[in-house]
């Protein structure tokens, strides 16, 4: 008797270190990993000629509500979008998916500033992005895009 009160201590001890581990809040990933997910993501829905605003899911995982908010606005608004919004663009290039370097990344608190090449098949079909993103819930999400001439 006096084992089995022994090993239901030990078994309870264990289930409740195990649940406080699995409830810790997750690592904050890496802004410049997310960016590059999620361009490497968004572009390869792009060549696979569907929508990436449509994925709820990844948008989610990527993009902050305020941002997909605010897109969904300017797409309803009377002059729409004049291209796509992650990318600055009309147009793209299938090299996208894999070319991507993010540089000058700053983080300050909760808030994070990157500089983003999609490098194409060509220099003409460069594009240079500047991004601020949010940590949100411990992951870093996108929250404004602007392009560069």
């Amino acid at each position: 008797m006096k084992y089995f009160a022994v090993s239901l201590t030990m078994i309870a001890a264990l289930a409740v270190s195990t649940s406080a581990r699995a409830a810790k809040p997750a690592v904050a990933s890496d802004p410049a990993n997310t960016i590059r997910s999620f361009y490497h993501w968004y572009v390869t829905v792009l060549i696979a000629n569907q929508d990436p605003m449509k994925n709820r899911v990844e948008m989610k995982r990527f993009v902050t509500d305020r941002l997909r908010n605010e897109i969904e606005k300017m797409v309803k608004g009377p002059d729409g979008l004049d291209g796509d919004y992650f990318v600055d663009a009309q147009d793209f290039d299938n090299k996208w998916a894999t070319s991507i370097s993010v540089s000058n990344v700053k983080i300050r608190g909760t808030k994070a500033t990157a500089d983003v090449l999609l490098a194409g098949g060509d220099k003409t079909m460069n594009k240079r992005l500047s991004l601020d993103l949010v940590n949100d819930g411990g992951a870093w999400k996108v929250d404004k895009v602007k392009g560069h001439e």
